[in-house]
């Protein structure tokens, strides 16, 4: 075989090997170059062929002592290669690393470079077993192994059969080069394109990712396809933001939609998510730690016996109802207000409920009325201590008639006074609880 046909499948073969082992085409170039350099280096024995006009000198020489296909076209050239190039990459990694300071990050890479150097030159010497002259895998054993056997079945180097093959080959990289990018595992996933495999791709991401889907509403089933975006997993279910609203999505049929075709289209943009933890902030003062295109996961500690008004689908028309989704991205429980995946634009407009708001003005009344009843209470008090308007000798009559009922009025005024001023103080409380201050802990994910 010629060297372009040696190329492509050493590409291929590489590709493949490497993305099953889960490293990725794309996250070097060279691993493509040293795997076209070790599909064509078993050919050095040869001084006509690419390698050989490079290296003539050591070409020639391995020519007359060994000739062609021999050595480097065995298990034993394959091993010696092999090493020799390991050596080689570690001191260029090293060369690499003391010039430019590339730092640790660099070391990695020396083992995809052996990697694609040894199984693109392993690819070689199983191309060459389908030529007529076959290869000498288990040098310096004479012998020589083919694929197929019968000679007329294994096509000379540079004929049109071979030409063919190289074709077959370059398709073959075309193929693989998906496969390579995304992997084995992500290439099948997106292959049967269910929402499981889907799931299961997703766990594995920390950025944005989209699904193209084509399924139907489950409450009217009225068909329904298109691109959203991957918010997260919910009981093997995926939490999709599409159209603006947020819905669940899995092939069966306790999800808001039901789909069987779901693709999964991965980014390079990072998931940017910000913990935010607050005490005793005010409505405003929330809303204004929040960007337009966020969204809000977490908790939110309530006022004591606040209900709060949540918006849902209820006021919509029938059809926009029916595809509102049923998945709450704000749920009240108990004193908290949890959010999940909720925008700014929900958020605000959550509000209170009417009987909040009347329990809230009517503890201010019994407050006005108990400070009313203070200033009576001192008033009494006041004009108890005074003996009203009697002149010196009748108060002291007064005195010494009445002074023990005198001194039980004034005792249970001032317990009145004092049981109010209690009273007072546990309201305060109260309406300091109900005051529209909030805390918590929320996401913030964009």
């Amino acid at each position: 075989m010629l060297a372009p046909t040696h190329s492509a499948f050493g590409i291929f073969l590489t590709l493949v090997i490497l993305a099953f082992f889960g490293v990725q085409w794309g996250l070097h170039w060279t691993i493509i170059l040293f795997a076209v350099l070790g599909s064509i280096i078993p050919d050095i024995d040869h001084p006509r062929s690419v390698i050989g006009r490079i290296f003539y000198p050591v070409s020639v020489r391995l020519e007359r002592a060994f000739g062609h296909r021999t050595i480097t076209h065995s298990l034993i050239g394959w091993a010696i290669a092999t090493a020799i190039f390991a050596v080689f990459s570690v001191i260029v990694i090293w060369l690499l690393g003391f010039v430019w300071d590339l730092g640790l990050g660099i070391w990695p890479m020396a083992s995809r470079w052996i990697a694609a150097f040894s199984i693109s030159y392993f690819s070689h010497l199983i191309l060459d077993m389908f030529n007529r002259r076959g290869a000498q895998m288990l040098w310096p054993d004479p012998g020589r192994d083919v694929i197929p056997k019968d000679p007329k079945y294994r096509p000379p180097s540079g004929s049109k059969v071979e030409v063919v093959i190289f074709a077959v080959m370059v398709f073959l990289v075309v193929l693989a080069l998906p496969v390579s990018k995304y992997g084995v595992v992500s290439s099948f996933r997106w292959l049967i394109a269910t929402p499981s495999s889907a799931i299961e791709e997703f766990k594995a991401l920390k950025t944005h990712a989209y699904i193209d889907f084509k399924g139907y509403f489950e409450s009217t089933k009225e068909p329904v396809q298109g691109t959203a975006e991957i918010l997260g997993i919910d009981h093997e279910k995926l939490v999709i933001l599409y159209n603006g609203k947020v819905y669940t999505l899995n092939e069966e049929h306790n999800a808001d939609i039901t789909a069987s075709k779901v693709k999964i289209k991965k980014t390079n943009i990072p998931i940017k998510i910000v913990q935010r933890d607050f005490v005793d902030k005010t409505r405003d003062e929330l809303l204004a730690q929040i960007p337009d295109n966020a969204l809000i996961s977490g908790t939110i500690y309530l006022p004591e016996g606040m209900e709060v008004t949540i918006p849902n689908s209820a006021g919509l028309p029938a059809e926009a109802s029916a595809k509102a989704g049923s998945y709450k991205t704000i749920e009240q429980k108990g004193s908290s207000l949890v959010l999940n995946y909720a925008n700014r634009v929900e958020i605000e407009k959550v509000g209170m409920t009417r009987k909040y708001d009347i329990q809230i003005k009517k503890d201010k009344a019994d407050l006005a009325g108990l400070y009313a009843k203070v200033r009576t209470l001192n008033s009494q008090i006041r004009e108890f201590g005074e003996g009203s308007d009697l002149t010196e000798l009748g108060r002291k009559v007064l005195a010494d008639q009445d002074t023990e009922k005198r001194a039980a009025r004034l005792q249970e005024l001032r317990s009145q006074l004092a049981e109010t001023g209690v009273k007072i103080e546990e309201l305060n409380l109260k309406l300091r609880s109900r005051s529209m201050v909030f805390s918590g802990n929320v996401l913030i994910r964009q």
